[in-house]
């Protein structure tokens, strides 16, 4: 693929939205001090829950990574979503679109846990209780305002693809936040964990 292809391409996928993974076995010795993230309607957290496991429960090509075979359904993690909720919300009050916190006062793990940096989302999730893990994954989305648009967006883009279809993970959380005025006004977070 010669220089502008693939410049093109990493280009589109980034206006999609952002993947990125941790595949370390680690005990964390963090003492959790989890965000604040409102309470999520019964039914919108079974929308998210819906949407991720029916998209797992069909097999898929996922870009140039290949095929994966449809893998079981995942469960909801208050952690992960509290995780999720914190960045979310982060990205959308200061404008930005990356994997790490802003460094600012809603950088809510950074702040807390006293890091002298900005958070990751490793830091994050396992501020917000979820501190023995074996692997991790975060998808980051901005843009589009509806969760049926967003899943779109995920499921046609290589990394995420891979995240969701992952027969590795066992947990997830999702949140979404609103920002009018922003770059991309909506700002989407999924976390994925499994246990040690």
């Amino acid at each position: 693929m010669n220089r502008l292809k693939f410049l093109l391409l990493f280009l589109f996928l980034f206006s999609l939205g952002c993947g990125s993974t941790r595949a370390v076995y680690k005990q964390s010795t963090i003492v959790p001090n989890p965000f604040s993230a409102p309470l999520l309607s019964s039914d919108v957290k079974q929308s998210y829950i819906s949407a991720i496991n029916t998209m797992r429960s069909k097999g898929r090509t996922c870009g140039n990574a290949g095929y994966f075979p449809a893998v079981g359904p995942l469960r909801w993690s208050t952690h992960l979503y509290r995780a999720a909720h914190e960045h979310s919300r982060d990205m959308s009050t200061n404008n930005m679109f990356v994997h790490l916190g802003s460094g600012t006062a809603s950088d809510w793990t950074a702040r807390v846990q006293q890091l002298g940096r900005v958070s990751n989302f490793t830091d994050r999730i396992e501020n917000n209780g979820y501190t023995q893990w074996k692997r991790l994954a975060q998808n980051i989305a901005g843009g589009m305002p509806s969760l049926n648009q967003t899943m779109t967006q995920w499921e046609t883009s290589e990394y995420h693809c891979v995240n969701i279809m992952n027969p590795v993970f066992t947990d997830f959380g999702m949140a979404h936040t609103y920002q009018k005025g922003t770059k991309y006004s909506h700002y989407w977070t999924q976390n994925f964990a499994t246990h040690q």
